[in-house]
């Protein structure tokens, strides 16, 4: 039968009309055109015939359709074969043709129409660990991971070996709740599997990114006993090792590991980093230097190495490898943001200018507006910078709002708070619903007494983000602190606690919330805390105002003390000083 299909689609191709039939795509769920694009699987041509069961009898319009797929397929018209395999596989069932389908769908990337293949292959052939280790596959791109591992368990079982470790690794962007029902099923396929290395590797490396170390090291540890020479186990063990603060220990482990795969990427990457935590920059930089002969064409290991000659003051070394990578597109901004560093190292700011100028992408962008800024302004004015950043927002569209946020906060910084204010007016103009933005705005109304601007714009702010605990706090602050509308403040930041329970911030505002309604004890319980997790010179401020109404002068004058080591020129706590009639502590 095989050889039968073969025979026609030969002989069609050479007499068939140039438009091949379409069978519409009816996808079980939400319908979607097929990518033009291949991925990464098999070429399919028409010298790859479908393989059907044996002697199983098809009627014609079927055995037309799986020619014309074949044909299609010889013309590169991929969509088309598709369109008629999966076609095919829905109506007859067939294993053969169902596999067909899968693949072709693999080839050209859709995952949708994989995910219905394979379950017509897996209905149909149950006992074909491929179906099952292709559908796995596919649940992970769609996210159901948990069905996935369903799968893997049936791969282990039919073919006695299955990807647990991959699946795991992969499951980095879960929430922690479906991490843990995965962790969980896990765990009972240990009970079943206890002698298979990977499923304890796989459990070592979700409680890896679950944070739980000793689980995860365990874990680890019973994969390694299982299968001495699993490097993926010995890996995940020394970063494991170097979360639970026993970087010596892991370093070790990874020594040992290093001796017997002297060339292997990855044991040396970490090696090296993990000496540059424990601040052995000498040997972080050999080690780097071994890395960078190695892999010459590994962007990240000579930018590693650029640093460590920065850090050890190397500077010529440095700056020799950091030139060379500017040529690299893929990481010439960074190159040039660390060059500009340099720079400013050897005070030499107009070379620091020109390579801060050279950043156009990346994460350095941003950072590297801001350092050109700050030297305009100490060598020109601030209307210098002003004009350079506008000169970029027009250069590069995409960081429009955050290159006018920068702006701001530059203003800001000058006491321009009108400047900044009429900025951020203007801006939200163009982009009214930008939180950053509302925000600034907010907070520069309120400086400039105009409580009711920035009600609106937090307001506004928590009408697009009704979870957006920050603006919730802050007004329900203000309320407290500027208004009589106590009670609304007070639920405002009990709502603001309720979705962020243990932020300091939050739970100085309650504080002083409390103080507000005259509940003494209660404001100095929350505002106690707040201090004790973050000593900051606002809370200060708060804590010692209400040790001073208790008549508690000493340990409000220590309080406040505390405050003014932290922000020497603290105005709230000025402010309080003021209010109260009491000189500053003195030190």
């Amino acid at each position: 039968m095989v050889m039968l299909v073969r025979i026609f689609s030969l002989i069609l191709a050479n007499s068939m009309m140039l438009g091949c039939s379409y069978l519409p795509l009816q996808p079980v769920s939400e319908q979607d055109s097929l990518p033009n694009q291949a991925s990464n699987t098999e070429t399919v041509t028409a010298e790859q015939p479908v393989v059907i069961a044996d002697d199983k009898p098809f009627p014609a319009p079927t055995l037309y359709s799986l020619l014309v797929a074949e044909v299609a397929g010889q013309r590169h018209q991929y969509e088309v074969s598709l369109a008629n395999y999966l076609d095919q596989a829905r109506k007859t069932q067939d294993p053969g043709i169902a596999e067909r389908a899968t693949r072709i769908a693999q080839y050209l990337g859709s995952n949708q129409f994989t995910l219905e293949a394979a379950r017509i292959w897996i209905t149909s052939d149950p006992f074909e660990a491929q179906a099952h280790q292709i559908l796995a596959q596919a649940l992970m791109k769609a996210g159901d991971f948990s069905t996935a591992l369903n799968h893997m368990e049936a791969v282990l079982e039919l073919a006695g070996a299955s990807q647990f470790d991959y699946l795991a690794l992969n499951a980095q962007h879960l929430s922690r709740e479906e991490k843990l029902n995965l962790l969980a099923q896990f765990e009972i396929l240990s009970q079943k599997h206890s002698d298979y290395a990977q499923l304890w590797m796989a459990q070592g490396s979700l409680l890896l990114q679950l944070e739980d170390y000793p689980a995860a090291l365990a874990a680890l540890d019973k994969a390694l006993s299982l299968r001495e020479k699993y490097t993926a186990a010995a890996l995940s063990k020394a970063r494991t090792l170097h979360k639970l603060g026993r970087a010596e220990e892991a370093l070790t482990w990874l020594d040992k590991l290093h001796n017997n795969m002297p060339k292997h990427k990855g044991i040396g990457v970490l090696r090296a980093r993990i000496l540059i935590d424990l601040k052995r920059f000498s040997e972080a930089r050999a080690a780097f230097q071994y890395l960078a002969q190695l892999f010459k064409d590994d962007n990240s290991i000579q930018l590693s190495l650029g640093l460590l000659h920065m850090e050890l003051e190397e500077f010529d070394e440095a700056i020799a490898t950091l030139s060379a990578l500017t040529l690299q597109d893929s990481i010439s901004s960074d190159s040039y943001f660390y060059l500009a560093r340099i720079a400013e190292l050897q005070n030499d700011e107009q070379r620091a200018l020109r390579n801060y100028r050279q950043v156009r992408k990346g994460r350095q962008f941003l950072p590297a507006q801001l350092k050109v800024a700050g030297l305009l302004i100490q060598h020109e004015d601030i209307n210098a910078a002003r004009d350079y950043l506008t000169h970029r927002r027009s250069e590069f569209p995409d960081f429009e709002a955050e290159l006018v946020q920068l702006e701001i906060e530059l203003l800001i910084k000058h006491d321009l708070h009108t400047d900044a204010y009429q900025l951020a007016d203007e801006a939200l103009k163009v982009s009214p619903d930008n939180i950053n933005l509302l925000y600034s705005r907010g907070l520069l109304a309120e400086k400039m007494g105009n409580l009711a601007q920035l009600e609106t714009d937090l307001r506004q702010i928590i009408s697009l983000n009704p979870k957006n605990a920050e603006a919730i706090n802050a007004l329900g602050y203000t309320l407290a602190d500027k208004t009589d509308r106590i009670d609304e403040a007070l639920s405002l930041v009990q709502e603001a606690l309720a979705i962020s329970p243990n932020n300091p911030a939050i739970i100085d505002s309650l504080g002083w919330v409390y103080y507000r309604l005259g509940d003494l004890y209660k404001a100095l319980e929350l505002l106690q805390r707040a201090f004790n997790d973050f000593p900051d010179h606002e809370v200060a401020a708060h804590l010692g105002e209400v040790l001073w109404q208790l008549q508690r002068n000493e340990e409000a004058q220590s309080i406040w003390q505390q405050g003014l080591e932290q922000k020497p020129d603290s105005p709230i706590i000025k402010d309080t000083l003021q209010r109260f009639d009491v000189e500053p502590p003195i030190k």
